[in-house]
């Protein structure tokens, strides 16, 4: 809210300019679009002056170091040939 012009433009009442990011984390990517697309309707049906909408939905990788003790782990290879 006022991140352009900061308070100087402001009526103090109202915020003079607000810019909205949108981040979720889905089940599944058909969520995630259509997460994307209601933030768009609000770009494309919202108030006049929008500086652009970039929607995308990607799967998150995530890695976490953990100590597992060496006695509760099993060591095993699978191979899988398709």
């Amino acid at each position: 809210m006022n991140s352009l012009h900061g308070e100087e433009l402001s009526s103090g009442h109202e915020p003079y300019e607000v810019r909205l990011r949108v981040a979720a984390r889905t089940r599944s990517r058909e969520e995630a679009l259509r997460i994307g697309n209601e933030v768009e309707t609000l770009y494309t049906n919202g108030a006049a002056g929008g500086a652009g909408a970039l929607k995308a939905a990607r799967e998150v990788v995530a890695i976490v170091s953990a100590l597992i003790p060496r006695n509760r782990v099993q060591p095993r290879i699978h191979y899988e040939v398709t």
